[in-house]
C-alpha cells in the first residue's frame, strides 16, 4: 500500500506515502536488522570479546537498519508505480517520517 504525487509539475520530486502495516515493514526491517547485526558480530571491537558489539553502538546499528529499510522501501514503491529513479537517487531521499511497526511477539507455550 502506497500513494504517489508528483511535487508540483516538477518531474523528478515525488511524495510517497508507504502503509507500513500493509507493507509488513516490521519483518522487513527485523531481517535488514538480523543481517546488519550480524556483519557486526564479524567485526573486532577493542576492548571486547569477538563476537561482541559494545552497547553504545546499538542505537546506530538500529537507525541504519531504520533508514535502509526506508529507503529500500521506497526504491520499490518507486518501481511499482513505474518511476526509474536516477542512479544516486537513493542518496538524494529526503525521509520526513518514518514509523515501522514493531513485529509481533511469538506466543510462548
Amino acid at each position: 500500500g502506497c500513494s504517489v504525487q508528483e511535487v508540483g509539475d516538477s518531474k523528478s520530486e515525488w511524495i510517497i506515502t508507504i502503509d507500513g502495516v500493509e507493507a509488513d515493514l516490521g519483518r522487513f526491517s527485523e531481517a535488514i536488522y538480523k543481517q546488519i547485526i550480524s556483519q557486526a558480530k564479524q567485526e573486532r571491537f577493542q576492548g571486547f570479546r569477538p563476537g561482541t558489539i559494545p552497547p553504545h553502538l546499538m542505537p546506530t546499528y538500529i537507525a541504519f537498519s531504520m533508514d535502509e529499510c526506508a529507503r529500500e522501501t521506497v526504491l520499490e514503491a518507486m518501481q511499482q508505480n513505474n518511476i526509474r529513479p536516477f542512479t544516486d537517487a537513493r542518496s538524494q531521499f529526503t525521509i520526513e517520517q518514518v514509523s515501522i511497526p514493531p513485529v509481533p511477539l511469538k506466543k510462548k507455550k
